[in-house]
């Protein structure tokens, strides 16, 4: 995720249904899935304003008024904030 995130691939909605896991050589491999909606900050038009996201598992900031209304840019802080409240959930 961070790779990508460096990259200028930004995800921008971790939830349980787009995590998934492998195992090889005894070794347990997690996969982060459903790129459809990340932006890619080299577009023209890049994104991140725009709400995507699983409710239950977005960034607190993002889903408050200004985050609702498209004021607060999503953050790498944010998807890390979603891969702790799935760590919850599972």
């Amino acid at each position: 995720h961070y790779v990508l995130w460096k990259a200028g691939i930004h995800h921008r909605d971790i939830s349980c249904e787009n995590l998934m896991y492998y195992r090889f050589n005894a070794k347990v491999i997690g996969v982060l899935n459903d790129y459809d909606l990340a932006p890619l900050t080299s577009s023209e038009n890049p994104l991140g304003y725009e709400r995507t996201g699983t409710i239950p598992f977005m960034a607190i900031d993002l889903l408050d008024a200004n985050g609702q209304d498209g004021a607060v840019r999503h953050l790498y802080r944010h998807d890390m904030e979603s891969f702790i409240w799935v760590f919850i959930w599972i």
